[in-house]
């Protein structure tokens, strides 16, 4: 059974919220993720952030210390539990254990609200109008599987196998109770599953991160090898000049038609006899025409797949670079990338959906660049965090561009130049020897009222002349992942 709270644990918690903290206020509501919410509660002197979770083993109803990060698009269940709940007390919290569900139910001035959370698979929760319909539901996907949809009538789930359900009821309680604290149980909950649920969505957003970059340095690996492959067949070019020079030596003594000569070569090591093969449908001096003509495009190969292997070195060594930045992330770094839970990861082609494009800068630093008007609003302001760096062209149209840091970081200045380099390109500058780039903290960024789509005002900006590096541009254009023409 997909349920990380036990039965008789969520008995326990539900029991205990509705003993102290019926009359609670609801102040504020978030739904960071589509199966994860908190909603804090007021009570005399001091306020609660209650955790309603509903994803699978991580499943909860907990009192917690810190909530996760809200990603730059929050799920849209925020926006109706924010409306409908705030100002409202709780009235009373109830687990119906063979359905696995836990209803709270709200109430301000006569009207009556409940939000309801559904433990077993999938999983998803729920809010409910004083007449039982559905007002919202958060969970992808889980109200299709029983027909529920916003208007229709909520019914409980069909409870598990008798079975399942008996094994369930028999599962030891493994809540550890502190005397010291407000909700004992409720925060043993959270102790029990608060920081196996940080480190999972950690691992989750490192391998999002990761995505990308592995795929590139398998990628480029199967090409660098390849193209090494390439930049040995020096020692056949040469081959094929030796025996042009042999041929164009010997053409009174060769006739049209043979398939093979042995022919007399004087090398350093002395004389020797070299066995030649011939394609009979070309002349003598048309072999070895044809031998010099392969000497040249084996020697012009090999010096591109030289200059090529010194580019694929390069971003072999970028992505494993930026594979081991990753490795050393710890949680709370990884937490400050939320947003990347909202990202398709199927692989590195699933970027598509992404309103951004993204290039790895200095250090393996991230740089976003909008794809067009409604997508650099995308960028701007469901995307980027408000610490983000967020960087325009000035003076002239162009891209919105994004440079993520972590909360409090400085911004290194090579990224910082390799993100201005990107603005001027990504901008009507494009081409020009030098401009001026804008940038400041994405807080700081505004719409314009009534204004066009990608249109923005912004202050507290910091302004500098940026002289283009054709090295450190190709460089930078060269390191965009790689998406397919279709999803």
């Amino acid at each position: 059974m997909l349920m990380s709270l036990r039965p008789v644990e969520l008995e326990q918690v539900v029991a205990e919220v509705g003993a102290r903290l019926t009359g609670a206020v609801a102040q504020k509501a978030w739904c960071p993720l589509p199966r994860l919410a908190y909603v804090e509660l007021r009570v005399p002197g001091k306020s609660v952030l209650l955790c309603l979770c509903a994803e699978g083993d991580l499943s909860r109803v907990s009192i917690a210390d810190d909530r996760f990060p809200t990603p730059g698009e929050p799920a849209p269940f925020q926006r109706w539990l924010r409306q409908e709940l705030t100002g409202f007390k709780l009235q009373g919290a109830r687990f119906l254990e063979p359905e696995r569900v836990v209803i709270l139910d709200f109430e301000r001035e006569d009207i009556r609200r409940r939000l309801v959370l559904e433990v077993g698979a999938p999983g998803g929760l729920l809010l409910l109008s004083d007449n039982g319909r559905v007002l919202m539901l958060s969970g992808e996907g889980f109200g299709s599987r029983r027909n529920l949809y916003p208007g229709a009538t909520w019914a409980p789930p069909e409870p598990p196998p008798p079975e399942a359900l008996a094994k369930a009821r028999s599962q030891p309680s493994r809540l550890a109770p502190e005397e010291a604290d407000a909700l004992p149980y409720a925060q043993a909950a959270e102790r029990l599953l608060g920081a196996r649920d940080k480190a999972s969505r950690s691992e989750t957003i490192r391998r999002r991160l990761a995505q990308p970059y592995r795929a590139r340095l398998k990628r480029s690996s199967r090409t660098l090898e390849k193209v090494r492959a390439e930049a040995a067949r020096g020692p056949e070019a040469e081959q094929h000049r030796e025996v042009g020079e042999l041929l164009a030596q010997n053409l009174f003594r060769l006739k049209r038609g043979a398939t093979e000569a042995v022919l007399t070569a004087y090398t350093e090591e002395g004389v020797k006899e070299v066995r030649v093969t011939l394609d009979p449908k070309r002349t003598p001096k048309e072999e070895a025409d044809w031998r010099f003509h392969q000497y040249r495009r084996l020697l012009r190969g090999v010096a591109q797949a030289r200059h090529r292997e010194a580019e694929m070195a390069r971003e072999v060594a970028h992505a494993k670079q930026a594979l081991e930045q990753i490795e050393r992330m710890d949680d709370a770094a990884l937490l400050s990338q939320a947003e990347v839970l909202q990202l398709p990861s199927s692989g590195e082609g699933a970027q598509e959906g992404r309103p951004f494009k993204e290039y790895v800068g200095h250090g393996g630093a991230r740089i976003w660049v909008g794809r067009g008007a409604e997508d650099n609003d995308a960028l701007t302001f469901k995307v980027a965090r408000p610490w983000y760096l967020w960087l325009h062209a000035r003076g002239v149209p162009g891209s919105h561009v994004v440079l993520p840091l972590e909360k409090g970081q400085e911004v290194v200045q090579e990224a910082l130049l390799d993100a201005a380099h990107l603005a001027l390109h990504h901008s009507g500058a494009k081409g020009e020897p030098r401009g001026e780039v804008s940038y400041v903290p994405a807080k700081f960024v505004r719409k314009v009222k009534g204004g066009a789509p990608g249109q923005v005002t912004f202050t507290r900006e910091k302004t500098f002349v940026v002289r283009m590096e054709p090295e450190r541009l190709e460089r930078l254009l060269k390191s965009r992942h790689t998406e397919p023409a279709a999803p």
